[in-house]
């Protein structure tokens, strides 16, 4: 071996005698990821230390997500620290191959959701784009749940990855505690009223830190994860059974306290004084029930460093910086007051305090009657009304324009190297660092070659698909049928149930004209259902054993495929995502969500069938029409027919014969399925009246369907809409997002 090669495989070798006592040729993969993980911590270890002087000079964001999703550590590292090709040319020199080292990676279980994959955005930004940042988030050792299938049903699992992702973190020695429940002491000293809190329970909290490695700028972030093992073992959603709601409670606790007691650690053993905590930081919060750590942080000025009350809130209201995202429900914005009094008494006393005060001061620039009380009192009606403590204590700054943030870097540069490498060959580098270069691409739909290049590497990566299908369930897909994916959590609101009788639907067309002209669809649905979500495990299992009736049936010609992806995490994603032709986002209009993932799909060149919720109606105000189709119920009429409970929608199921006739299907009328199992699914919608607007909806959404069928036919048209929604990266990449808010939130706080 010669030059840098024959460097990196003697450290290698160094690392695997060390801690194997092996060669490189004698490792097993397992202690040979370990080492090069170790490899690559050395350089990770470097970036961090050099990092945290440089932004020792600059004011620092401090941004709290209780989920992250930070991906397959290894391959980003090496990505991101441009070594990938040396690393693979060292390995092959010793008759080893990186695919191997890649396959024992492990996804860091720390996020299930698109809140995860926001603050993944974010982060990225932070670390590549030169931001001086921490984030602060929750070790979860058992994920959320690893998904399993047992004869079609949903199984669920401890998530393993702390068997390798915890060799990408770095552990500290510094001790932190907080304390639930019990009482206070109220007493004086002199003129000071001291506040004791008793009983109660106390919780260690030890961190550890994940490094977010910047794109070839030789800087690394720390994302800080507190760790308790008996609240933080596992996540727990934030739609979860009462039950399981206190939990998540002391889990949103445990963040805020440990992250707002460490940056005030930190703070004074640099020297700070306190009094400047707001120009060193400056916490930026997204997350409405982390709000708490304006109450939070207020304590530890208050009870710890012994302030005034006016010289704590000075302090307090001058660090913060809340931007709503507007998509998220109302109910997410409050929090149940008798639980939070017994689990954070000394935290309510302040709470009232900031009520009261907030309330007083409102009075004195106008009077406030009952009403006006009421919208902007902090403590109403047993209920803590988190909005209204970011009002009084933050800068409060408008809703994010979209809060969709996208790592181009992760799910473009990393897992579509194809789509990459055509990029940097029509349009140039700048992209990578200025996602609006990506306007450009517009000047190339009548570029007939190519629009071919696009197409063919589409059909590349549905290749790699379905031969990976193949290999583990034994599917024969036709690379050349339009693939349909839904990738998101299994449950009501996001409608899985509406595409499935669409599925029914046209299986049944095919079984009773097998020589249909149709386009011939692949539908891959993909996501987890909570575990004590029942009726969304049974659909899961409807699903299962709808794909098995109908991949088996050769009377339809393959003009029909049904897939369901477990587990699907975000290594499967890399797959799937670069290979969908269509996306599927049919949340209930009124119900909120970010739909991060389906984006993705799209500025991998899908188009998309939505719901008329806020985050579909944004996409297509920025890509008009030609990328996204629209169906069914907007927003208000969905509100409307909760509000006044219309019982009219079974009108539906008798006007549309083919809806009826699917959903019969679900009664055994068909022969497709055990009709007692499946009645529940019927029944919600017939019997108990449709509540996530199924049958409203379905006529449209047929007629979508179609409409988009049509569109595939056209080939250069087809491409012509990939190129639009690939360009939406230039408006939803986490850099453009981040950039323009931050241009913004200076300037406001200047």
């Amino acid at each position: 071996m010669t030059g840098n090669t024959k460097t990196i495989g003697e450290r290698l070798q160094e690392i695997l005698f060390q801690h194997g006592a092996v060669t490189i040729e004698e490792a097993a993969s397992g202690e040979l990821y370990r080492a090069l993980s170790y490899y690559v911590r050395e350089t990770l270890g470097k970036q961090i230390w050099q990092t945290d002087r440089e932004m020792g000079r600059h004011r620092i964001i401090v941004y709290l997500s209780m989920e992250h999703l930070p991906g397959l550590m290894l391959q980003k590292n090496l990505d991101y620290l441009g070594i990938y090709d040396e690393i693979d040319k060292t390995l092959k020199e010793y008759g080893r191959e990186l695919e191997e080292l890649l396959a024992e990676d492990r996804e860091l279980g720390l996020g299930s959701n698109d809140m995860g994959l926001l603050a993944n955005g974010l982060m990225d930004t932070f670390a590549s784009c030169g931001y001086s940042a921490i984030g602060y988030g929750l070790l979860y050792r058992e994920g959320y749940f690893r998904q399993g299938l047992k004869d079609g049903e949903q199984t669920e699992e401890p998530d393993n990855w702390w068997s390798r992702g915890k060799n990408w973190l770095y552990k500290s020695t510094v001790a932190l505690k907080t304390t639930m429940g019990g009482s206070v002491d109220i007493s004086k000293e002199g003129e000071d009223l001291i506040f004791t809190q008793k009983g109660g329970e106390e919780h260690n909290i030890r961190y550890y830190d994940l490094p977010y490695t910047g794109w070839g700028n030789d800087r690394t972030l720390r994302l800080r994860l507190m760790d308790n093992e008996l609240l933080t073992k596992r996540l727990i959603p934030s739609n979860s059974l009462p039950e399981k709601n206190r939990q998540r409670f002391k889990q949103e606790y445990l963040l805020i306290s440990g992250a707002m007691q460490d940056i005030v650690r930190e703070h004074l053993e640099k020297g700070n004084p306190i009094d400047l905590l707001d120009e060193h930081y400056l916490f930026l919060m997204m997350d409405s029930h982390l709000l708490l750590a304006i109450p939070e942080l207020l304590r530890i000025l208050l009870d710890d460093v012994k302030l005034s009350w006016d010289e704590a809130w000075d302090i307090t209201s001058r660090a913060f910086y809340y931007t709503p995202i507007s998509s998220i429900e109302e109910a997410m914005n409050k929090l149940e007051g008798a639980m939070t009094r017994e689990l954070l008494p000394r935290l309510w006393l302040i709470l009232e305090e900031i009520h009261h005060r907030y309330l007083a001061k409102l009075s004195d620039a106008a009077p406030l009657k009952e009403e006006g009380r009421k919208a902007s009192g902090i403590l109403w009606d047993n209920e803590v009304r988190l909005i209204n403590i970011a009002k009084a204590g933050a800068y409060q700054g408008p809703p994010l324009g979209h809060p969709l943030a996208i790592s181009h870097r992760r799910w473009l540069l990393s897992a579509n190297p194809k789509l990459r490498d055509l990029l940097l060959e029509s349009l140039g580098e700048g992209f990578i660092s200025d996602p609006w270069e990506l306007k450009k691409l517009d000047e190339l739909k009548g570029d007939a070659p190519f629009l071919d290049s696009l197409e063919r590497i589409k059909t590349d990566n549905k290749n790699t698909l379905a031969k990976a299908i193949f290999d583990t369930k034994g599917i024969l897909l036709d690379p050349y049928a339009l693939f349909d994916g839904h990738i998101r959590d299994i449950n009501d609101d996001n409608r899985q149930l509406l595409q499935v009788l669409w599925v029914i639907d046209q299986y049944l067309g095919l079984k009773d004209e097998p020589n249909l002209d149709v386009v011939p669809r692949v539908i891959f649905i993909g996501g987890r259902a909570a575990s004590h979500d029942m009726t969304s495990k049974l659909l899961i299992r409807l699903i299962n054993q709808l794909a098995d009736k109908i991949n088996r049936d050769i009377t339809i010609k393959d003009k029909l495929k049904l897939l369901f992806i477990e587990d699907l995490s975000q290594r499967r994603g890399e797959l799937l995502i670069p290979a969908i032709e269509l996306v599927q986002s049919l949340t209930v209009p009124s119900k909120g969500g970010l739909h991060i993932g389906g984006l993705t799909s799209m500025v991998n060149g899908a188009i998309a069938m939505g719901s008329r919720d806020d985050t579909n109606n944004l996409i297509k105000s920025y890509s008009g029409k030609e990328c996204i189709k629209l169906f069914g119920s907007t927003k208000e009429e969905a509100q409307l027919h909760y509000e006044i409970r219309d019982t009219k929608l079974q009108e539906q199921y008798y006007r549309n014969k083919e809806l009826k006739r699917a959903c019969e299907a679900l009664l055994g009328r068909e022969n497709l399925v055990d009709g007692n199992l499946y009645r529940i699914l019927n029944e919600g919608l017939i019997k108990y009246n449709d509540h996530s607007l199924v049958l409203k909806d379905y006529a449209e959404y047929a007629r979508g369907m179609d409409e988009v069928s049509g569109w595939y036919l056209d080939r250069y048209g087809w491409s012509r809409r990939m190129l639009k929604s690939i360009a939406l990266l230039a408006d939803f990449s986490s850099d453009s997002v981040v950039g323009i808010y931050a241009k913004k939130m200076w300037q406001e706080l200047s």
